[in-house]
């Protein structure tokens, strides 16, 4: 009898573990977005990064900005571009670059304004963009959506007053406009890459944007961050 019991409650335990651990099957662009959702909050740590091509009258611009990002939520910043090639950490919340050869943290000095630089990398900021992705096409953990019109793009990104109003006069200049947005994911459905490719066109000119986020390293990622970095003298206090 007791072993009896006992298989019976081994199984149910067995069936119970098995139900919480259950994931959505992805079949169409719902279930993969489901999916991502499903798994976002187990991405603690990554590396990521951002880069950019744009191109206006044979005139080409590149950005990259790469990020490693930690469990306890601190980050190394990369940015390279036509103007700077430099580091800036973000330790216990705090923005803290390199100025004059000393780390110094400039959280009360513009420290805002060099947080936001690092949205394009974080894995959570993804899903804005993602869930309104409904009218995408699914392909082998792939989702594409084309955009071809401002009535098409104002859907997509078009939420706020804002966003509309500055959409509206992005139209005045460049009537025509052309986006295909991708997002890539691995087999555990977390997200891998995202294609951001956008086209604006006047009777004059054509701009061409190209953006690559791409994410790895997925929970793997620790920091060593410096001494020197983890004591920098506050300024602008």
């Amino acid at each position: 009898m007791y072993k009896r019991l006992s298989a019976v409650f081994l199984a149910s335990a067995l069936l119970v573990g098995c139900q919480s651990e259950e994931t959505v099957q992805v079949t169409d662009t719902p279930s993969q977005i489901k999916a991502a959702q499903q798994t976002k909050d187990d991405v603690k740590s990554y590396a990521s990064t951002y880069k950019t091509q744009s191109t206006e009258s044979n005139k080409e611009t590149q950005t990259y900005l790469g990020l490693k990002k930690d469990e306890d939520d601190n980050q190394e910043v990369t940015v390279k571009n036509a103007e700077e090639n430099g580091k800036f950490y973000v330790y216990d919340k705090k923005a803290i670059l390199q100025k004059e050869g000393e780390w110094v943290d400039i959280s009360k000095l513009g420290g805002s304004q060099l947080l936001s630089m690092t949205k394009p990398l974080l894995y959570t900021e993804q899903f804005q963009l993602l869930e309104k992705l409904t009218d995408a096409k699914y392909k082998n953990h792939t989702l594409t959506q084309t955009i071809n019109g401002y009535d098409d793009y104002l859907k997509v990104f078009g939420q706020s007053e804002e966003d509309k109003k500055a959409i509206t006069n992005l139209k005045k200049s460049y009537p025509d406009i052309h986006n295909e947005i991708t997002f890539t994911f691995n087999k555990r459905n977390q997200i891998e890459k995202i294609t951001n490719d956008l086209k604006l066109k006047n009777d004059k000119t054509t701009v061409h944007n190209n953006a690559v986020t791409t994410f790895s390293e997925i929970n793997s990622v620790h920091l060593d961050i410096p001494g020197p970095v983890k004591h920098a003298k506050e300024v602008g206090a």
